[in-house]
C-alpha cells in the first residue's frame, strides 16, 4: 500500500487543516481516571514514529487517528513522525535509536535485522494477513513463478521482498535468469511493458492499474507458493522498551484504540485519509484500500484476541518456511523476534483496556 511520497509532506501540510468533520469524538476519561492522572502528574511524555507506509486508508492509518482522536493526549503523549521509503530504511534508523517504533511489512527485514543484533522487536501487529502480490498483465500467460525466467521482474526500491524471494525458492526459479529491474509505486511500468512481473500492494494498486492505467491484470500470490505471508506489523526499539516501558504501553493503548475505531468508522476513516494524504490518491482509492485493509486487520483470530494479535504460530511458520528455503541463513526464535507482553498488559476479552 505503499506510494512515494516526499518526506513529511503530507502530514506537515494537511496537520493545519481543519478536520472537524472526520475527527471522532474521542472516550472522556471516567472523573476517576482524571484524579488519578492528576494525581501521578505524570509527565507528558515524546514519542517518535517512522511509517513505512504512505498516508492511506491502511493498516498504517490508527497512528494518526489517535493524533485526532485525543487518544495521545489522554495517555499524556506527543507524537511526532516521518516517512521512509523502503520500510527498511526505517527499521535502521529505529533501530538506532533516532524512532522509538515503526511500522515495516517484511518479516525477512525483521528477521534480518534481529540477526543483525539490531535492538528491536515486534510489539503488534496492524493487519494479520500479507497485502503484497505480483501482478501481469491479463493475458500474459505468465502463470508461476516459474515462469517469470526470461522475463522481466519489478524491483521496487532495489529491495527484493522477502515473498518474492520464497516464490522463486518454492518453485525452483533460476534467479539468474530473471531481469530484475527497478521500479517506483506508480505502476506504470506494467502498463508500458518496462516489466513483465511487478511486485504491488494489493490495497491500491491492482485499482490504480484498472481504474487509472486501463490496464488489466492477474495477481499471483505468495500464499499459493509456498509463503503465507502476514500482515503490517509495529516494531520498537528494545533499549526505548526496557527504559521507557510504560510511554511505550500508553503509545501502544492509543495506537490499539485507534484500530478499534477505524473498523467501526469508515466513512469517517476515509475522509481523515483524504485530508491527511493530499491529492495523490482519490476518494474512491481510499474506499477501495479502506475496503481491503478492513479484511486484512480482522482476518484470524483477531475478532476474539483483539486488535493488534501477534499470531505465534503464523509468525514460526514463516521463520521456519524462510529457513528451509535458505531465504534467511540464521534461524531465530519466536521469542527473539517478538515482545507480546505489551499487548497483554492493555487488552482485555479482546478489547482496549482504557484509558
Amino acid at each position: 500500500m505503499r506510494s512515494q511520497l516526499t518526506r513529511r509532506e503530507a502530514l506537515l501540510s494537511a496537520g493545519a487543516l481543519a478536520i472537524a468533520a472526520c475527527t471522532p469524538t474521542a472516550t472522556a476519561p471516567s472523573p476517576g481516571a482524571t484524579a488519578s492522572a492528576a494525581a501521578s502528574k505524570r509527565a507528558v511524555a515524546n514519542f517518535r514514529w517512522i511509517f513505512g507506509f504512505t498516508v492511506q486508508a491502511n493498516p498504517s492509518m490508527p497512528v494518526i487517528i489517535a493524533k485526532e482522536a485525543g487518544f495521545y493526549d489522554q495517555q499524556d503523549l506527543k507524537i511526532s513522525w516521518d516517512f521512509a521509503t523502503p520500510s527498511a530504511t526505517g527499521m535502521r534508523l529505529m533501530g538506532a535509536g533516532q524512532y522509538e517504533a515503526g511500522s515495516t511489512g517484511d518479516v525477512g527485514t525483521v528477521i534480518q535485522f534481529v540477526n543483525e543484533g539490531l535492538p528491536m522487536k515486534v510489539i503488534a501487529m496492524q493487519s494479520q494477513l500479507s497485502g503484497k502480490a505480483l501482478a501481469v498483465k491479463k493475458g500474459s500467460g505468465i502463470t508461476r513463478p516459474k515462469q517469470f525466467e526470461g522475463k522481466k521482474v519489478g524491483i521496487k526500491s532495489n529491495n527484493p521482498w522477502t515473498e518474492y524471494l520464497a516464490m522463486l525458492a518454492y518453485d525452483k526459479v533460476d534467479r539468474s535468469k530473471i531481469t530484475e529491474v527497478p521500479v517506483g509505486f506508480s505502476s506504470v511500468e506494467l502498463k508500458d511493458g518496462l516489466v513483465d512481473v511487478l511486485p504491488v500492494f494489493t490495497g491500491n494498486e491492482p485499482y490504480v492499474l484498472r481504474n487509472s492505467l486501463q490496464t488489466e491484470v492477474d495477481l499471483i500470490y505468495p500464499g499459493d507458493y509456498g509463503f503465507p505471508g502476514i500482515g503490517s506489523i509495529m516494531v520498537a526499539n528494545t533499549n526505548f522498551i526496557k527504559t521507557n516501558r510504560d510511554v511505550v504501553l500508553r503509545f501502544l493503548k492509543a495506537v490499539m484504540k485507534a484500530q478499534e475505531w477505524m473498523l467501526a468508522e469508515r466513512d469517517k476513516t476515509i475522509q481523515m485519509a483524504v485530508q491527511y494524504g493530499g491529492t495523490a490518491t482519490t476518494t474512491a482509492q481510499h474506499a477501495f484500500i479502506y475496503d481491503q485493509s478492513k479484511r486484512e486487520m480482522e482476518a484470524g483470530d483477531v475478532k476474539t484476541k483483539g486488535q493488534g494479535y501477534i499470531p505465534r504460530d503464523a509468525w514460526q511458520k514463516n521463520i521456519d518456511i524462510l529457513a528451509e528455503l535458505g531465504v534467511i541463513k540464521t534461524k531465530p526464535k519466536f521469542e527473539d523476534l517478538v515482545d507480546s507482553t505489551l499487548l497483554d498488559e492493555i487488552m482485555k476479552d479482546g478489547k482496549v483496556i482504557w484509558p
